[in-house]
């Protein structure tokens, strides 16, 4: 892996934890992390500490960018104008965001 350029992917960003460890491990075989591509970005909080989302600290912190397909407010709005979809899994996405999100 040495000199080589790599897209960490995931499915979900939640806290950050499972980018950060894939970052580190990149660096230790002296590969080079070039971004992230995530498929959800729950758009949670780091910590009570750190009011910014997991996304906005993993760029900060290793300064690369972030990219997701969709975020957790979009598939919110998404849902709020889909009335097909029960309306109990938009009120977990509002509660969930009301609790975790930033």
């Amino acid at each position: 892996m040495e000199n080589k350029r790599v897209l960490i992917i995931d499915d979900v960003i939640t806290a950050g934890t499972a980018i950060r460890e894939s970052f580190n491990l990149l660096k230790s075989v002296h590969a080079t992390p070039v971004g992230v591509s995530i498929a959800l970005d729950r758009m949670e909080r780091v910590s009570l500490e750190d009011p910014s989302s997991a996304t906005q600290a993993i760029m900060r912190d290793f300064s690369i960018p972030v990219l997701s397909i969709i975020s957790l407010p979009q598939l919110q709005a998404f849902l709020s104008l889909n009335s097909s979809y029960d309306y109990e899994v938009l009120d977990s996405i509002v509660a969930y965001r009301e609790q975790y999100g930033v």
